[in-house]
């Protein structure tokens, strides 16, 4: 059985990968990383801090890595089965992550040069 579910997990993602990325929907995976809490932890831009989770945004990771620790989380997060969370929906998880753009640099931030 364990052998079954790696090789649906790999296939998952090798299907995810190779799709199309406008398959993926940022607006989608915005709503998503809104009504699945995922904002609670890691913030509404993705920037985590604190004792909350960490940042994954922007850059996130790659997204077999993402799906990675949503399936078999290796810290304090909760576990989302496809059940809660479909392969499809992470995909547009991702086009929202990758979409965040980066924040000015310190030095660009006239308060923080002074």
């Amino acid at each position: 059985m364990k052998q079954l579910q790696k090789i649906s997990f790999i296939v998952s993602a090798v299907f995810m990968l190779t799709s199309p990325a406008s398959a993926a929907d940022a607006d989608n995976g915005k709503r998503l990383y809104m009504r699945d809490g995922c904002w609670e932890c890691h913030t509404t831009t993705g920037m985590g801090g604190g004792n909350a989770g960490p940042k994954i945004a922007p850059n996130p990771l790659p997204l077999e890595g993402i799906v990675a620790e949503l399936r078999k989380p290796r810290q304090a997060m909760p576990q989302y089965s496809e059940k809660v969370i479909s392969d499809a929906e992470i995909a547009d998880i991702y086009a929202f992550l990758k979409s965040i753009p980066e924040g000015p640099k310190a030095k660009d931030i006239p308060a923080l040069s002074r």
